[in-house]
């Protein structure tokens, strides 16, 4: 692909975060340019003829044995996001590492018949077989992404516009991306957003307190615990970290993977076994503790009984001594989730001179997320 041609499709792809309000211009242009890149080194010309083809009987027939667990946790949400895209011609679908459809659920009296075909179960979307999309690029690079129309390698996939999040294990395992598909028009609707609160709310369903586990809920604004935005840590019965989802990594300044093994004592000024030790009535309310980074935040403690007897263990007897910490109960929140979030969206704007940067970090959300609930923002 010359420079020329290059720009040229860039352009074309630009122009399209102009024909939909929700649609902001895309912060990072780099994935989509290297998929492109792997497409042309591969040998792909972009006027071939794209089939959607399923893989193998034998493969089709191991997508349940293999991925029956994941497709029934993700159903609520799958069914949830497929309710609210409903009519619309839509298809949702959960893709597996490999970039084979493993669960699709849409309206299939109104789904073109082109997009029920491409979103079979067992078609493969990998970029080897489709060029670039949005599961191949969300589940390669690790983030949500859109591809729509010129942003296609292939001329005959150009109708199709897709939104996928990656979807990730507590360890930062890659398991899955969802996706959500239009075909042959710009959905009116929030599709990015849909997608990426989605992927967040399945990945925080896979946090599990129990006999071995702790699962730490916190965040800066007490009314977001327990809510999509809030950071959440496994920690075992050692005291150290083995799971953590986006939020908390954001929140604590460094990246999943160096998360995990560290020791809850290094990453906040509370001592696990102080926490416990607490009357049994008062283990579940919000406690405050600062951050590593020095940040303020609200924490409330899942599975904490029953971490109770390994509280005195070696793990938790080198954290850092604190005292116990203060009960503060949660305030009232409103029905509305998303009425919830953007009110704290809004309040951390206004105490912050709109400064969208200094939100974010605040939130524990990206920049984009701000963005994108702006127009709510002035309902």
């Amino acid at each position: 692909m010359t420079v020329t041609e290059l720009d040229a499709r860039l352009n074309a792809v630009r122009s399209h975060y102009r024909v939909s309000p929700w649609i902001q211009a895309r912060d990072d242009e780099a994935p989509l340019l290297r998929s492109w890149q792997r497409c042309v080194d591969a040998g792909m010309r972009e006027h071939e003829r794209i089939n959607f083809e399923l893989v193998s009987r034998a493969a089709l027939a191991e997508i349940d044995e293999h991925h029956g667990a994941l497709v029934r946790q993700t159903r609520p949400e799958t069914e949830r996001l497929a309710q609210a895209v409903r009519g619309t011609g839509a298809a949702v679908m959960l893709f597996n590492t490999r970039g084979v459809v493993i669960d699709r659920l849409c309206h299939e009296a109104a789904t073109p018949a082109t997009l029920l075909t491409a979103s079979r179960v067992g078609v493969n979307v990998n970029e080897r077989c489709v060029g670039t999309t949005a599961p191949a690029i969300a589940l390669r690079d690790g983030l949500p992404y859109l591809v729509g129309r010129d942003a296609h390698f292939f001329a005959n996939t150009r109708p199709f516009f897709c939104v996928a999040a990656p979807i990730d294990s507590p360890q930062g395992e890659r398991l899955a991306a969802l996706d959500i598909t239009t075909y042959d028009s710009v959905p009116g609707f929030d599709i990015y957003s849909l997608v990426v609160d989605a992927a967040a709310a399945i990945e925080n369903s896979l946090f599990t307190a129990g006999t071995d586990r702790l699962l730490v809920h916190f965040h800066p604004r007490a009314e977001l615990v327990g809510t999509p935005m809030e950071g959440l840590l496994q920690v075992n019965g050692e005291g150290l970290v083995i799971g953590a989802n986006r939020v908390a990594a954001r929140l604590l300044c460094t990246s999943r993977a160096a998360l995990i093994g560290r020791e809850f004592g290094e990453l906040f000024d509370r001592r696990l076994q102080s926490l416990f030790a607490r009357p049994a009535r008062l283990r579940a309310d919000l406690v405050e503790m600062s951050t590593h980074v020095g940040l303020q935040v609200m924490a409330r403690f899942e599975g904490a009984s029953a971490l109770n007897d390994a509280a005195s263990g070696e793990g938790y007897q080198r954290q850092v001594a604190a005292s116990d910490a203060p009960r503060c109960d949660l305030p009232e929140a409103p029905a509305n989730m998303r009425e919830l979030e953007r009110q704290a969206i809004e309040q951390a704007l206004a105490a912050l001179g709109g400064n969208v940067s200094a939100a974010a970090r605040q939130l524990g959300i990206s920049r984009n997320t701000i963005y994108r609930r702006r127009n709510g923002l002035a309902d």
